[in-house]
């Protein structure tokens, strides 16, 4: 008897630039509820909304430009500017200054990328103390242990429905202390959880405590001159 015919596999539906047809597993208004009106263009539509996986997530930032965190399926931009990039590096620096010495831990930047329950994300500085990585760090992919402390650098992107959810997954997820740093107001917010939060203007000094006892940093230190 003869064998049937293989059936082929059906061509992938492709628009003319190439791309998928968006049909997301998102709506728009799903977007809005969970990152409020965050520019279109951070949001990025092949995959669709809803439906990016992690290898999504490798393609997306390995083409660039930008980089992208994956939340509930979806491939975010990071919102950057000029200045809070600038202000993270500082940030980076500070603790890196503080830490290393003193073998404290693991310090990363920007493009350091953490499983923390809703998907890929990647606080501008986060710092994970070495008893949490015991075995040092992964040498390919995200880590899968949250960082004790998460500095967040607001930039014009950033909307408040994103940032309360950020702090929000970051609690559920273990973060101890999130720092919120904001350059057009000049302050910086260190937020204990979800809802428990204190305000520091330039003439004040941020407590490294519990996560690094003994560190303080001046919030003047945290912006160019005026």
């Amino acid at each position: 008897m003869t064998a049937p015919a293989a059936t082929a596999a059906p061509p992938v539906e492709r628009t003319a630039a190439g791309r998928r047809p968006y049909r997301p597993g998102l709506t728009v208004g799903d977007l809005h509820e969970r990152f409020g009106p965050i520019p279109a263009s951070r949001v990025l539509r092949d995959p669709a909304p809803g439906e990016a996986t992690v290898e999504d997530w490798e393609t997306a930032n390995r083409r660039g430009p930008g980089l992208y965190e994956l939340i509930d399926g979806t491939l975010i931009e990071k919102a950057a500017s000029d200045l809070s990039s600038w202000i993270g590096g500082e940030i980076f620096g500070f603790l890196r200054d503080w830490v290393r010495p003193r073998g404290l831990g693991f310090l990363h930047p920007a493009d350091g990328f953490f499983d923390l329950g809703d998907g890929l994300r990647a606080p501008d500085v986060s710092f994970t103390p070495a008893a949490d990585r015991p075995d040092g760090l992964l040498a390919r992919g995200f880590s899968d242990v949250p960082p004790a402390l998460v500095v967040e650098v607001l930039s014009p992107g950033n909307t408040p429905q994103e940032m309360r959810r950020k702090r929000t997954v970051y609690f559920a997820a273990g973060v101890v202390r999130v720092w919120e740093i904001d350059p057009e107001t000049r302050t910086a917010t260190v937020w204990r959880g979800p809802e428990d939060s204190a305000s520091f203007g330039e003439g004040d000094a941020i407590a490294g405590e519990p996560v690094l006892p003994g560190f303080r940093l001046a919030v003047s230190d945290l912006f160019p001159p005026a």
